[in-house]
């Protein structure tokens, strides 16, 4: 599946999903919220740690881990689902620096809004190419509304 980062097509990801966290490992790891939680002391190095989420979760129970994570992996479940874009602004003005990342039924037509919303990478089900890619966040070239990245709406920016 393709892999967009930082609106790029990148071909490497360090990051793989395991159901369980045990002990230290040196491979970036992304584990279920409901297993996070369940572990007390959470041992693997935070550089090398993320978390996937579905939009049927709750961020109440995430947002006191997030020192301990650099990833935070929330999955889509269905296209008509928006509260995924809604976790994403909620993490940001939490003030998590680490890469937010969208999966699951996401298309091509969403992907200016999630970088919008504040996702830094977002894995596809569909293949794309560089020109897609390129002309998926040019489409739209003035935007009213403040987001993750401009907090100015329009019309405070000065020109």
């Amino acid at each position: 599946m393709p892999l967009l980062k930082h609106q790029t097509l990148v071909s490497d990801d360090p990051w793989v999903e395991q159901e369980t966290l045990s002990g230290v490992t040196d491979q970036f790891i992304v584990v279920p919220l409901a297993q996070l939680l369940e572990q007390e002391a959470i041992s693997q190095p935070k550089e090398r740690l993320g978390v996937k989420l579905s939009s049927e979760e709750t961020l109440d129970d995430l947002i006191p881990l997030l020192t301990k994570v650099s990833l935070v992996e929330i999955h889509f479940e269905a296209l008509r689902d928006g509260r995924g874009f809604s976790f994403a602004r909620v993490l940001r003005r939490e003030g998590f620096q680490g890469e937010i990342r969208a999966s699951g039924e996401v298309s091509r037509d969403r992907l200016d809004y999630l970088y919008r919303c504040g996702f830094d990478s977002t894995v596809l089900q569909a293949p794309i190419d560089d020109e897609q890619v390129k002309a998926a966040y040019q489409e739209i070239s003035v935007r009213y509304q403040a987001d993750a990245r401009q907090i100015q709406p329009v019309y405070r920016q000065t020109v």
